[in-house]
């Protein structure tokens, strides 16, 4: 996918998402170590650094989308960590770096419910005590949804949760603000969104 041009694919988005922006705004002052799970070709990790974070780490499966993400910050002039990895072994991956915020931003409704309790156990030894996590997810309403699950445009399967899934999923972790909002290049597919701390 990520040798097709940029514009062409579904969920290559420049502009940080509204859920992104929000947090930074009503979450000023210091900023420490982020983690942007999923980070595709680094558009949102790029913004993190801009916006003052000392340190900025991107993880993503993919070798192409990290080599051009990797481009684009040296471009930019700015120190992102890009790392090719699997986000289910976040901690192998790392090297067991500890982050002060961490953005999930359309990552676990790709994540198997087999595979989600280890997921959601790594996110929360990877972050600092006292650190969040914003969390942007598909909701049960969607196109695709036939029941709890369903086949994405692309073939892939898509794991769909209500709130209060998540909940139970994240229960190790203090809800800090829970809101509906969307997802997609349209805004077509709703979403919840949900700020999480240890």
């Amino acid at each position: 996918m990520y040798k097709r041009p940029a514009q062409s694919i579904p969920w290559e988005i420049n502009d940080p998402p509204a859920d992104l922006t929000e947090y930074l705004e009503a979450h000023g002052g210091v900023r420490g170590v982020a983690l942007d799970i999923g980070c595709g070709t680094g558009n949102y990790s790029i913004y993190l650094a801009n916006e003052g974070f000392q340190e900025v780490f991107g993880i993503d499966f993919s070798e192409q989308a990290i080599a051009i993400a990797s481009e684009r910050a040296a471009g930019a002039g700015l120190a992102v960590t890009f790392t090719q990895g699997d986000v289910l072994a976040l901690d192998q991956a790392l090297s067991g770096k500890r982050f002060d915020f961490i953005l999930d931003y359309s990552i676990l409704h790709h994540v198997s419910d087999k595979d989600v309790p280890a997921y959601v156990a790594q996110c929360r030894k990877a972050l600092n005590n006292g650190g969040k996590l914003l969390l942007v997810c598909y909701t049960e309403h969607n196109e695709f949804a036939t029941g709890t699950n369903g086949t994405g445009k692309y073939g892939n399967e898509i794991f769909f949760r209500t709130a209060d899934e998540v909940r139970q999923l994240y229960a190790g972790f203090t809800e800090v603000s829970y809101k509906k909002s969307v997802l997609g290049k349209r805004g077509q597919h709703e979403a919840h969104s949900f700020i999480v701390t240890k």
